[in-house]
Order: structure tokens, then sequence, then C-alpha cells
């Protein structure tokens, strides 16, 4: 076994394998929920089982103290011009279009030269590390993911083929059904606590809880809770949250959400689709390159990281027996074999 550190990633080598990489692992600068919580836990219980290679990111994704892996650099006249602006943090729609799009800002041409070099380095040694890249990533326990606790992203299809994930996930949701059903209970409670955090957050920041007062950022979240919401609950339960938009009837909503017998499943693309995170990975939608995304819930990273990581390395698995990636040769390895 082999480690190596670098700015801004380190890398652990145990043999062929996958490349396990976990973006945005680093710390949690001014915000706590900046981080990916367990993203790092859950990879490298892949990376111990399967043998390959663990690309863990140690800088923070915040824009103006660090560098964010899953999203284009900006140009440098943009970085340097936006610097001040995150400074202030006054004009949050701008900010939050900013952070949409772009990895970095900079207070100088030297420091986005910096950054720009530890993004590229970042990316290169990916690539360079294996042709099977599984990024890990942590999703908010929040209704607007539910009932999926880890979402599979393929790029549309460009990443991995689409009728083959489609197979594969099919397969893992009849594999571990009963462990996550088992699950449910506890699954439940995690997002009913992480909405009171977000409903405890929205009124610490605005005073009160209610679309009117709110920024574009926040709304948004919201959205997307509602859409879930509107979706699954009871038509008079959703009909009383449209009349009356206020925090008791919006737990009330989320409540009778959760009170429906639906099983946690695992997803592809239920929420997350990779849109803003294209141009860094193009040069792996090819043949030679096998690349996707496990958006973990939060919950399962945290209570039950093994789980996760069997279910990850299951599904990397099928994809290896798979007549379409056969060619890529992955090699699995006994973690002990290097433990010495």
């Amino acid at each position: 076994m082999n480690w190596r550190f670098y700015k801004g990633f380190s890398i652990y080598e145990n043999g062929s394998g996958p490349v396990y990489a976990t973006p945005h692992s680093g710390p949690a600068i001014e915000i706590p929920t900046v981080r990916d919580d367990n993203s790092d836990t859950v990879a490298s219980l892949c990376w111990i089982k399967t043998g390959g290679t663990l690309v863990i990111g140690t800088i923070t994704r915040k824009r103006i103290w660090g560098v964010d892996y899953n999203r284009d650099p900006p140009p440098m006249k943009l970085a340097i011009s936006m610097y001040p602006e995150f400074v202030a943090d006054k004009n949050r729609d701008k900010l939050r279009a900013f952070r949409d799009r772009y990895a970095f800002v900079a207070k100088s041409r030297s420091d986005y030269e910096e950054r720009l070099r530890i993004y590229n380095s970042f990316w290169s040694t990916v690539g360079n590390l294996g042709s099977v890249i599984i990024l890990i990533h942590r999703k908010f326990g929040r209704i607007k993911n539910y009932p999926s606790v880890m979402d599979i992203v393929t790029y549309e299809g460009r990443g991995v083929d689409s009728a083959t994930i489609s197979r594969v996930v099919q397969e893992i949701n009849q594999k571990y059904g009963k462990s996550l059903r088992g699950l449910a209970p506890y699954y439940k409670r995690f997002v009913m606590t992480e909405t009171l955090r977000v409903v405890s957050r929205i009124e610490r920041i605005f005073g009160g809880f209610g679309l009117e007062n709110l920024e574009a950022e926040y709304k948004v979240w919201l959205k997307q809770d509602l859409s879930v919401i509107e979706r699954l609950a009871d038509p008079e339960v959703v009909q009383q949250l449209k009349q009356k938009f206020n925090k008791r009837n919006f737990l009330a909503a989320v409540r009778n959400v959760l009170s429906k017998k639906i099983p946690p499943v695992v997803t592809i693309e239920n929420f997350f689709k990779g849109r803003k995170a294209l141009s860094m990975k193009s040069k792996f939608f090819n043949r030679h390159f096998l690349i996707m995304e496990a958006e973990v819930n939060a919950f399962l990273g945290c209570w039950h990281p093994h789980l996760a990581a069997n279910i990850i390395t299951d599904i990397v698995n099928m994809l290896r027996g798979a007549k379409l990636y056969k060619h890529l040769g992955i090699r699995q390895t006994r973690m002990a074999d290097f433990m010495t």
C-alpha cells in the first residue's frame, strides 16, 4: 500500500482496481454542511473492500477559501472581480449564480494560478489512476431526496450506459430491499430531524418561516421539498399548505409524507443529474472509461457506511460483469494482502 499527499488532495493506492474519489471531503469552514460528511468514510470502505485507489479531497469547497472540484474554473478576470463580492457576502443571488457554475474566486493573479493548478492536478490525477472512476458525495437527508437513500448519477447516460445501470440498480434494490426496509423508521426520523434543522436555519437568518421574505436560494430549497410533498402527501394536506404556508403546516406535510409506507430505495438520477459538473468529466465520456457518482444519503453514510459501501461495490462489480465494460479489465484485490 502506498500513499501520496498533494495540495488539495491525498492518494492511497492498493493495487489495481477502481478509483474512488471524494471531491467534497475537505474541511467545513464557516458552514458545517459545506463538507460532504462521511463521503470519505464510505469511499475508504469501498477501497478496502475492492482495492484500487482512494483520492480524498482535502480542501474546502467554499469559493473564497478553497476550490470546488465539481464546478468549472472561472476566467481569471471574473475570479478576481468576484473575490470582494464573496468577502462582502451581501449579494446572495449573485454569489449563488457564481457558485452554481464556477469552482473558486481569487484575490490576485498568483492566487488564481495556484488554485487552477490544484484543480487541474486533481482531475488529471484522477484520470491517470484508472479507467473506472466512482465519485462519492453526501446528499442531504431532506424530504426533497425522499425516499432515495442513494442516487446514482450517470450524467444522463454519458458516464455509464443507461440501460445497463438500470438493470444493475433493479438487482441492487431486490438484493438490499429487506435491509433497507428495516432501516425505514430510522431513516424517516433522520429526514424529520433534517427538516427541523432547515426550518431552524431559515428562522435564524430571516426572523421567521415563510416564502415571502426568503432570498432566492432558500426559496429554491423549499420548492424542492414542496415538489416531493405535492407528489406524495395526501391532497388535503397539500391544499392546506398551499392555502396557508407556515411552519406548522409545512412540518405537518412532511410528517404526512413520512407516514406513508414507502420503502427506502437506491435510485438513478432521482434528483441529481450532474449537469453542473460535466466539462471536467467530459474527457471520460468514452468507451475507455466508466465514470459515475454515488450520492449517498447523509443518514446512510453516517449510520450505515458499511451498507453504503457494500451497495456501491456491488454496483461496480455488476457493471464489471456487464458485456459493455468487460474490456476495462477491472481487477479486485484484498486489502488484507497489503496491510503488512
